[in-house]
């Protein structure tokens, strides 16, 4: 007897027996039951998931002498000869050889004919997705108008390139791919039908590497069968097809996370010792951090992960030990080192870096590696404040600092020396909890910063401020720091520029501000605003006689002595008398001005934000 494959000698002959697509096998038997089968379908889906072959199982289903029913006798001589590939009414395309116009024109003027001997004609059209556009043109007009007795099957597995007018006038199914769990039931009962003895680690080992394809898992089982010639194992399955075995992943994943490069180096040899695939190599490794990295963030089972108890043991001990960022340095390095081995001749060596580089994460200057050795050089810092009993900074903090207060004088390492030096027995001041920082520390955090330090700064500060807010930023563009006083720096805005500063002294664009100043400084200091003008008025009044320091005139040739930056307020100056008409004269031009120098802060503003510019005032006056 003629011998035949197993995945020919298992294809599935009733809808029951066709495993992984439960929602497409019910739906189709009640379908069938309600006798509201429709005349075109679309069965799409991964290669080997039972397309055509429930494509079969339909038309069997139509034609058979007891139906239509959903469970078709497969005894009768309508079943047996589409079963076999005898039936003249069960008519298999292959649309990726036969597609063109005159190939579809030709199944038009045929399927007008009435079936030779079945109940119905069915047209499976496999790889429905390779027909020119002219013939889909010449598809959809047999779709739209089909005759009674016939029925239309298109399979699949790139349905995103068929033209939506067809996809519209079909009825379709998705095929999903089988999971391995399942499919490993599969093989075993196929294997026990067969007499032969495999264990469930390389029957596992078989649907992993089919990627839910049931008749590739067959394929597979065959080949891996004629090679053991016996008890078939997971060593005669990876040894087969070029697998890595999961201990080697673990030992390789061990060596990795230890930084132990000769250990990497020694797996790296006896992989291609052994002639395994190394591209194939790297992608078994790349699966392996996978797997590190989905423990890390979900417990999931060995049967999820598709992997034994004893690798599972493994990967769940490197998944506590490695970071999940360096575990995702990982994954990503293996991508771009299967990428370039794809393309040179020189895999291993490729390999063997990528490799040392995760080992070693200072020779690879990745944004991935700089991350990861980013974190390592965190966790260093923690360790070493926990040993030095002081308290950790948090994320974005100044290192002895803690909330508003600021840095103190010396580093942290510096005042550990300072207090062992002293003696473990020296006594912290009452009140005092040991490592925090006293008023005065803070008071000369602060006075480190100067007038001209915040000078320097301003254009750093107005760059965080933009980023942060560009309203703010925009208000700010006029304001230029002129004194600091202890913990207050005052910020003065031209006399026209009243808008700004008013917008200045609300709580949120100020503390945008105050923010910008303790990011780039370092320190804490709160914000005041002042208009030119008043610094005008509070300054010393001239002296029209010549006499005084600051009232005489400096001579040409003659340095003028520097002016302090903060001055004493001195008294107002008396106004003379004026007439009431007067008065009330003036008051109405200071108020006139403040309107055109409120209205001009409101002008710059929109030129500032917006980069608009004024065309044309238009000014509405008062009726009557």
């Amino acid at each position: 007897m003629t011998y035949v494959s197993l995945y020919r000698k298992w294809r599935p002959q009733t809808f029951e027996e066709v495993i992984g697509q439960e929602f497409v096998t019910r739906t189709l038997k009640n379908s069938l039951k309600n006798g509201s089968n429709a005349h075109a379908y679309l069965f799409a889906g991964p290669r080997g998931t039972g397309k055509t072959s429930t494509a079969r199982i339909l038309a069997k289903a139509l034609n058979c002498e007891h139906g239509p029913t959903p469970e078709p006798c497969n005894v009768c001589d309508s079943c047996r000869d589409i079963t076999e590939g005898r039936s003249v009414d069960t008519i298999e395309i292959d649309a990726a050889s036969n597609r063109g116009i005159d190939d579809i024109r030709d199944l038009r003027e045929r399927a007008v004919f009435s079936p030779a001997a079945a109940r119905v004609k069915v047209y499976i059209l496999d790889e429905a997705h390779m027909l020119t556009p002219p013939a889909f043109n010449a598809l959809l007009k047999m779709l739209e108008e089909p005759p009674s007795h016939v029925v239309f099957v298109l399979a699949t597995t790139e349905p995103y390139k068929m033209p939506p007018t067809i996809l519209s006038r079909c009825q379709r199914f998705e095929f999903r791919s089988v999971p391995a769990p399942l499919l490993t039931q599969h093989l075993a009962r196929i294997c026990g039908e067969e007499g032969v003895e495999a264990s469930d680690d390389a029957l596992r080992l078989i649907a992993r590497r089919a990627r839910g394809s049931a008749r590739d898992a067959l394929v597979v089982l065959e080949q891996v069968i004629s090679y053991a010639y016996g008890e078939v194992e997971e060593k005669d399955v990876a040894g087969f097809l070029g697998l890595i075995e999961d201990e080697m992943l673990v030992r390789l994943g061990d060596s990795l996370a230890g930084e132990d490069m000769a250990g990497t180096i020694e797996l790296v040899e006896q992989a291609y010792e052994e002639g395994k695939d190394l591209v194939q190599f790297a992608r078994e490794v790349q699966e392996h951090f996978r797997r590190v990295f989905l423990l890390q963030h979900a417990d999931l089972s060995h049967e999820d992960l598709e992997v034994d108890e004893g690798a599972y043991e493994g990967i769940r001990r490197q998944a506590r030990e490695i970071s999940p960022r360096r575990a995702f340095h990982f994954i990503s390095a293996l991508r771009e080192a299967v990428r370039e081995m794809q393309a040179t001749s020189s895999s291993r060596m490729v390999l063997e870096g990528a490799l040392i580089g995760m080992a070693r994460s200072e020779l690879d200057i990745s944004p991935e590696a700089l991350s990861a050795r980013l974190e390592k050089l965190e966790g260093e810092i923690e360790r070493w404040f926990r040993k030095s009993g002081t308290e950790a900074p948090a994320a974005g903090e100044r290192p002895g600092r803690k909330g508003d207060k600021e840095e103190s004088a010396g580093t942290p390492l510096e005042k550990t020396e300072e207090r062992e030096q002293a003696g473990s027995d020296a006594a912290e001041p009452e009140g005092q909890v040991p490592g925090s920082e006293t008023a005065a520390e803070a008071s000369v955090a602060a006075a480190t910063v100067d007038l001209a330090a915040v000078r320097r700064a301003w254009p750093r500060v107005r760059e965080r401020v933009k980023e942060k807010r560009v309203t703010t930023h925009a208000f700010l563009l006029e304001g230029k720091p002129v004194e600091v006083s202890g913990e207050v720096l005052m910020v003065s805005f031209p006399p026209d520029r009243s808008f700004h500063r008013g917008e200045m002294e609300k709580e949120d664009h100020r503390g945008m501000l105050e923010e910008a100043l303790e990011e780039v400084l370092g320190v804490r200091l709160r914000v005041a605003s002042r208009i030119e003008a008043e610094d005008v008025e509070a300054g010393p009044p001239r002296d029209e006689g010549g006499g005084g320091e600051e009232g005489r005139r400096v001579p040409a040739g003659e340095e003028a002595p520097p002016r302090s930056e903060k001055s004493e307020p001195e008294p107002p100056v008396e106004e003379e008398p004026c007439e009431e008409g007067d008065t009330e004269a003036s008051k109405r031009r200071m108020d006139e001005k403040d309107v055109e120098i409120h209205d001009a802060g409101k002008v710059k503003l929109v030129k500032d934000v917006l980069g608009a510019e004024v065309i044309e005032e238009i000014t509405l006056g008062e009726e009557g």
